[in-house]
């Protein structure tokens, strides 16, 4: 009994994980609208379209360090269904006989 309230509670904490990430991506890509507005303006003088330029530049560094993480975990998440339904892709093998034409690479069943 205890596992499944454990289980639901992952469940929950992951959910909320996942919400609070969309979150974070909305709030970014509207920083990036606004500071592309910002630094295209031509009524602002130089400096201050170089400072929307370089908030810009950090607030799309931070947006694509977020969505590479969401995939990664994504992916990891992923694996570990594969992986639980054992149903894991086949794996590569590199065999020690180098006279064959494909230069010693195998696919293992």
């Amino acid at each position: 009994m205890l596992d499944g309230v454990v289980g639901r509670l992952g469940e929950q904490g992951e959910r909320d994980e996942n919400d609070l990430r969309s979150g974070i991506i909305d709030q970014l890509e509207q920083s990036l609208t606004m500071s592309q507005g910002m630094m295209t303006n031509l009524k602002l003088d130089p400096k201050t379209r170089e400072r929307w330029t370089q908030l810009h530049t950090n607030t799309a560094q931070v947006l694509n360090q977020v969505l590479r993480d969401k995939q990664y975990r994504d992916w990891e998440k992923r694996l570990k269904e594969l992986e639980a339904a054992e149903r894991i892709p086949r794996k590569t093998v590199w065999s020690r006989d180098t006279s064959s034409e494909d230069n010693g690479r195998s696919v293992s069943l």
